[in-house]
């Protein structure tokens, strides 16, 4: 990586592609740490035990050329409290990341493959059109969510319950779980 002297941009040594701006520099020394990066492709997650601690981080290379840069803390691990980081839950057909763990309510769904899991919030994925349909809980409006990538069929949201008693699942998505796995 390289900076410009003129200007305060910090460039792939190998093609000149921008990465990030002089005053996103946030330490410097044998390495540079920068608050934002840009044109970079993320590697995947992986566990890597550092001088200072366990990290989960993802590797770092140009969009450009491919070069490797560097990595990306994604998470630091408690190691005293031994804290262990909620799963990110992605497409099985092409890791699309789906959810979160800290969005997971409830692993007691059932689905047409077998479990499912409900959450808050869903990203990466595209709704189709709504429709009533009498589900083990009553009649409800839903629509099917499907992977924004792939394209696969993951579960459903649920739009509307007509029972008040299920009114907490109105715009809480549904992942089938033989659709979707865990990446830590």
């Amino acid at each position: 990586m390289e900076s410009t002297a003129r200007d305060p941009l910090y460039s792939c040594r190998n093609c000149r592609n921008p990465l990030a701006l002089g005053n996103d520099l946030a330490k410097s020394g044998q390495a540079y740490m920068f608050l934002h990066a840009m044109n970079i492709v993320l590697g995947p997650k992986q566990e890597k035990k550092l001088i200072t601690g366990l990290f989960s981080i993802a590797e770092i290379y140009c969009s450009k050329c491919g070069e490797e840069l560097g990595w990306k803390y994604v998470q630091a691990y408690d190691l005293k409290n031994s804290a262990s980081v909620p799963p990110l839950y992605s497409c099985r057909n092409c890791l699309n990341p789906l959810a979160l763990g800290d969005d997971l309510v409830s692993t007691k769904f059932k689905a047409k493959s077998g479990q499912a899991y409900m959450f808050h919030h869903a990203m990466n994925v595209v709704l189709g059109p709504k429709y009533d349909k009498h589900l083990l809980t009553g009649l409800h409006t839903i629509a099917d969510i499907y992977c924004s990538k792939c394209g696969n069929e993951l579960g459903w949201k649920y739009v509307q319950t007509y029972d008040l008693k299920q009114r907490y699942k109105e715009g809480k998505f549904v992942l089938e779980k033989l659709k979707m796995i865990q990446q830590y």
